[in-house]
């Protein structure tokens, strides 16, 4: 039997709203992009991500964030962490068909949403907040190559806060048929609810957006394609429907 991939984040929508009616706005100014000092590829940095005492949590824990969508009918959880103090990143599916976003942090504090922008080129979301943000995750300034370690952070069953370690097994095609670009696929393991989820590096930077499984693998939306959005609006510029459709 032909194996089915499905996106990792959502329950499927059983009546069909016109969009999550929020208007994007502008990129974010400040995005945490910038590589460690002697560190030109973004992957080989000196880790950022060190546990916070005060907490115990590492820096791109701290930066997770938990997304229920309250829309579609229904009521369903995905994933999504912070790149700047007001934005943060996840699918485009986990925001489709929205009529409230609830957003909170790894330490359950709640997050109000200000506006989401949703990806044309791939499974991806932006979505801009009123409050500030606990943590960011820096960006790799480019995609990791097939056998580095990564880390996927996020919130299965929309439940508490997971961190599972894999690699980089290959580069293929969508298999949601959303982009053109090749995803990265690996090995990490995340169940439901972990859509959005960010993949870290040994350095502690962002390489990927987890999105879709199979079996034993799952595909992550590249760092390199979320730098593409960050540095085109246009991008970014429509919303989305149940499931995030276009």
């Amino acid at each position: 039997m032909k194996s089915v991939i499905m996106p990792i984040g959502l329950l499927l929508c059983t009546v069909g709203l016109a969009g999550c009616g929020l208007a994007p706005v502008p990129p974010p100014s400040v995005v945490s992009t910038r590589p460690a000092e002697n560190d030109p590829s973004g992957t080989t940095a000196t880790p950022v991500a060190q546990p916070v005492a005060s907490t115990g949590f590492t820096a791109y824990e701290r930066a997770a964030l938990r997304v229920r969508n309250v829309g579609c009918g229904e009521v369903a959880v995905g994933s999504g962490f912070a790149i700047s103090d007001h934005v943060f990143v996840t699918n485009r599916h986990v925001i489709g068909g929205a009529a409230l976003l609830q957003v909170s942090t790894y330490d359950g504090h709640d997050i109000e949403v200000a506006a989401t922008g949703a990806v044309v080129i791939a499974d991806l979301a932006l979505v801009w907040t009123k409050q500030p943000l606990p943590a960011t995750i820096p960006l790799a300034t480019e995609n990791p190559v097939v056998g580095a370690n990564v880390t996927a952070v996020g919130f299965p069953l929309g439940g508490r806060l997971t961190t599972t370690r894999g690699k980089v097994l290959k580069y293929a095609p969508d298999p949601v048929g959303w982009s053109s670009l090749p995803m990265l696929v690996n090995d990490a393991p995340i169940e439901h609810g972990s859509s959005g989820s960010p993949l870290i590096n040994e350095a502690g930077r962002l390489v990927g957006v987890a999105y879709a499984g199979e079996g034993n693998s799952y595909y992550a939306v590249p760092v390199e394609v979320l730098h593409q959005v960050l540095s085109n609006p246009s991008d970014y510029s429509r919303s989305a429907a149940c499931g995030g459709v276009l």
